[in-house]
């Protein structure tokens, strides 16, 4: 897809097609949407949420959700598998990682040790499959665990 000055990237068109695609199921024009809303939602924002000129945020995911009676969990997931998105995981320096003296990272600076004296290369992309194994050897949720690596380790993302 062409990048513009206004892209707001795939997940995003993927979204705007999928309202697109909820409102004209129903055959409902954006103007019938907006008047529906209560004021929620202008034929404009719409317009522009549907042909991804801006990104939507949760609030208007929640408004547009009830209007189309959909979770926007499911407008998201059914955005996600249109472009087969997947999740791409986090870069970690193994060197820096090896030398981290933070607590909850100590089992995370002993696998970086291994990982490196294997010969693995220094950076290395973590797969979301092992940054959750990571996560459990520290203790930690991925979420928490991806947080301490880019704060406390100065790992890339």
């Amino acid at each position: 897809m062409a990048k513009t000055d206004t892209d707001t990237g795939e997940l995003a068109h993927a979204v705007g097609t999928e309202l697109q695609a909820h409102r004209e199921k129903r055959g409902w024009s954006r103007p019938a949407v907006a008047a529906c809303s209560d004021g929620n939602v202008s034929t404009k924002g719409l317009q522009s949420a549907e042909k991804a000129t801006r990104s939507v945020s949760i609030r208007q995911l929640e408004l547009v959700g009830h209007l189309y009676a959909i979770r926007p969990s499911e407008l998201l997931l059914r955005a996600e598998r249109r472009i087969s998105w997947e999740p791409v995981g986090v870069a970690v320096d193994l060197d820096i990682l090896a030398e981290c003296r933070h607590d909850v990272l100590r089992p995370a600076a002993q696998w970086a040790r291994q990982e490196r004296d294997t010969g693995s290369l220094t950076v290395r992309l973590l797969a979301p499959v092992e940054l959750a194994s990571l996560a459990r050897r520290c203790r930690v949720d991925p979420a928490e665990l991806t947080l301490l690596l880019t704060t406390q380790a100065q790992v890339t993302r």
